[in-house]
């Protein structure tokens, strides 16, 4: 659950971490299924075709088209090539014929255990002459004939001559992030042109950035701060840019955490000046001692840093909104890094407060505890100007990647797992454990190779609210695997949850429909036990009624069916 709630946003952050590809690839390898379900449904492949055009409506041949993430009732989240997915696949990519067209693979299920169906596949497309489209996001089926095609614009090149110490460095020890995912990917897209030159090339004509580093001997020595540029069509676009030795920035977790501190690292990155376009970043962490200090050795010269950090027992306190932002919002509902701005000779102290303790019981259906369950939540930190992620659950070193450049290595080569999954514990064979967790709203599920939490209204999860200075505690219910699957639940799901998918929103655009979700939404909050057999007879029947208002009868049979079984509870419970 955690992977499809929390994952996947991990790849919008500064360094655009998405995979996309070189210029002069290897054939493809075919479409992999990587296993079977043991359940009744198994995976299968199935395809649909994507036209890509230039701007004058001309057919594009080469481009290519690699699907990075997938849709499905549960949410959007990368789909991963790793070997790990839960689609039991891996992607692949495809190139584009003479006509612009690309056959696109996907999976027809998008968790072959739930038998959830996959509705909709994110994509990204590239071709060297034109500027990198990086997320085009596609409702399935997806039909050629009646869908409009994915134009791509001519860019321009930007040539940059880097400098240290007022004199022109050499071009072949410089890498550098830019405001597109080339940047990283393919590291032979950008050209040494000259002695003092170098190009990129096919950016986005308007606004861009670029950071470069110098690296000598393996090690990043120099580093420029990220320069904001204007380009234009129709004029050569060249920015010199100043490169200063790297200075290690020292910090320390706040003096309220008693030490020795245990299992410490803090987790940062860039922060954006603006929203309107990708700009280029740079993401890193760094282990912290037991007496609380840490150390930044690489950092852009002169930018803030957004600064998040865990350790046992304590969290990073969640900061307040910097300058930068726009219209912040107020009360904010997110976990949010601290901005600290080093240039300015202020300390570097990351503020903590404590996590609130939650106290957890599994036990199974006849309520008997289950020993050597997983238990997990997924708080999320919001970073400011940008996307969000599990709050230090992906430790991404930024400066090996700059310095490695191999476009062969996935973003997931580059991760840290010494400090494993920093919101999870098993249970004992008394079926308990205890979960520190961020104050707040947060969720909690429960599972492994045996038991899962039942599924309910879509979802295997429950909320929490998690309140400072307080002993939280809650017992969590598990049953067989493959007692049901979320799959029933598709449609609901797609509806109830914020109208996500395509369904949903054709259901919800029915003002009577919608009246009838409030209707079932408000039921639902003001339930004490949400598992009340009359609460979801109730329920069930107000989705049944939404699902005959949008003309679904077949889908309403099936939610009358639930509604009956919940009031046959109800029945065999009354005197």
């Amino acid at each position: 659950m955690k992977d499809a709630l929390g994952i996947g946003l991990i790849l919008c952050l500064a360094l655009n971490l998405h995979s996309v590809c070189a210029q002069n690839p290897s054939p493809d390898p075919p479409f992999s299924v990587l296993g079977n379900s043991s359940g009744p449904a198994l995976q299968s492949t199935e395809t649909f075709k994507l036209r890509v055009i230039d701007a004058e409506g001309a057919a594009i041949a080469g481009a290519r088209v690699t699907p990075w993430a997938l849709r499905s009732s549960q949410g959007h989240g990368s789909w991963t090539s790793d070997g790990e997915d839960r689609s039991e696949t891996m992607p692949t990519s495809a190139l584009t014929d003479e006509h612009g067209v690309a056959i696109v693979k996907y999976p027809r299920l998008r968790d072959v255990g739930e038998q959830t169906k996959t509705i909709g596949v994110s994509v990204w497309i590239d071709h060297p002459d034109y500027v990198l489209e990086g997320s085009v996001h596609l409702d399935l089926p997806h039909d050629l004939t009646t869908a409009d095609p994915v134009t791509l614009k001519r860019g321009t090149d930007l040539f940059v001559r880097p400098m240290i110490d007022g004199q022109p460095a050499a071009p072949k020890l410089i890498v550098a992030s830019w405001s597109d995912s080339r940047s990283w990917k393919d590291p032979g897209v950008m050209e040494v042109v000259d002695s003092e030159t170098l190009k990129i090339p096919s950016i986005k004509i308007g606004d861009a950035s670029v950071l470069l580093m110098r690296v000598e001997d393996g090690q990043i020595t120099h580093s420029s701060r990220i320069v904001d540029v204007t380009l234009y069509a129709d004029q050569r676009n060249e920015i010199t840019v100043d490169l200063k030795p790297v200075v290690p920035i020292k910090g320390q977790l706040d003096p309220v955490v008693p030490r020795p501190i245990r299992n410490g690292r803090v987790a940062y990155e860039t922060l954006n000046t603006s929203i309107d376009y990708d700009r280029a970043g740079f993401i890193s962490w760094a282990p912290v001692s037991e007496n609380g200090d840490f150390v930044i050795p690489v950092w852009p010269t002169g930018e803030a840093i957004q600064l998040a950090g865990i350790c046992d027992g304590y969290i990073g306190l969640s900061g307040e909104a910097p300058p930068e932002v726009s219209n912040p919002r107020n009360p904010d509902p997110y976990l949010r890094a601290q901005v600290i701005r080093p240039d300015r000779g202020a300390p570097v102290v990351l503020q903590m407060e404590p996590l609130v303790p939650c106290d957890i019981t599994v036990v199974d259906e006849q309520e008997q505890p289950v020993e050597g369950v997983e238990v997990s939540s997924w708080p999320n930190i919001q970073w400011w100007n940008n996307g969000s992620q599990i709050y230090c659950g992906t430790l991404l070193r930024g400066e090996d990647m700059i310095r490695v450049r191999d476009r062969k290595r996935d973003y997931e080569a580059f991760l840290n797992e010494e400090y494993g999954y920093p919101f999870e514990i098993q249970t004992d064979r008394k079926g308990n454990g205890t979960l520190m967790l961020p104050k707040g709203s947060q969720s909690l599920t429960a599972e492994d190779d045996r038991y899962e939490m039942p599924a309910f209204l879509g979802r295997r999860y429950t909320k929490i609210e998690m309140v400072p200075g307080e002993r939280t505690k809650i017992t969590l219910t598990v049953q067989q695997k493959g007692t049901d699957h979320l799959g029933e639940w598709d449609k609901l799901a797609g509806v109830v949850f914020g109208c996500s998918t395509r369904e949903g929103r054709r259901i919800c655009a029915l003002p009577e429909v919608r009246e009838k979700m409030d209707e079932f939404a408000k039921t639902f909050r003001e339930g004490k036990n949400r598992q009340d057999p009359k609460l979801l007879a109730e329920a069930f029947t107000i989705v049944a009624d939404a699902f005959v208002k949008a003309g679904d009868l077949n889908e309403s049979m099936k939610w009358r069916k639930k509604a009956a079984e919940q009031q046959d509870k109800v029945a065999k419970d009354t005197p």
